[in-house]
């Protein structure tokens, strides 16, 4: 990709170079929010069985459980 994005820049193509790197770190970027999502996912499973032994959700762990509710199907 490095080699594609060089040769752009060298031909003077500075826009189509822009855009595909632009294109490269918005992936990064997804890539890094879903392995947090996916990794929260799991922390959630784990805990699953004490947070339905307790009576009450702490606010904290309602307000996670919604956001991630909110978020796993953008990313998907």
């Amino acid at each position: 990709m490095r080699k594609e994005i060089a040769k752009l820049l060298e031909t003077g193509q500075e826009a189509t170079a822009r855009i595909r790197v632009e294109h490269i770190i918005r992936e990064e970027k997804m890539m890094a929010a879903q392995e947090i999502v996916e990794l929260f996912s799991e922390l959630i499973a784990v805990r699953l069985p004490i947070i339905k032994a307790q009576r009450f959700f702490e606010m904290l762990e309602l307000r996670r459980l919604k956001t991630l509710i909110c978020t796993r199907p953008k990313l998907c």
